[in-house]
């Protein structure tokens, strides 16, 4: 995000720990997207959030651990991103 959006840094990124499911390696977060991966700088910063939030619902479905509380948490880092960011994430900016 910070190729598009003044000011930002990677420190002031909003996440959602995705824990270790337990026995197994690596946890959840490996198996994300974008783990490992450079950002896709194509994508508006609205896009990009809706894709890492759909593959982390996916991962969690696939597990079938896609619970309300992990509905109510996903939604939350995307109000998260919205509040830190004014208008970065509304439709049609940066386009």
């Amino acid at each position: 995000m910070a190729a598009k959006v003044l000011g930002y840094s990677r420190e002031m990124g909003i996440a959602i720990m995705m824990e270790h499911p337990l026995p197994g390696k690596g946890g959840r977060h490996r198996q994300t997207i974008s783990y490992g991966q450079s950002p896709n700088l194509s994508l508006l910063p609205r896009e990009a959030l809706a894709k890492e939030i759909s593959d982390a619902r996916a991962i969690y479905r696939r597990q079938g651990l896609y619970t309300p509380q992990i509905r109510r948490s996903l939604q939350q880092v995307i109000q998260s991103n919205k509040l830190a960011w004014l208008g970065v994430f509304e439709k049609g900016v940066n386009s």
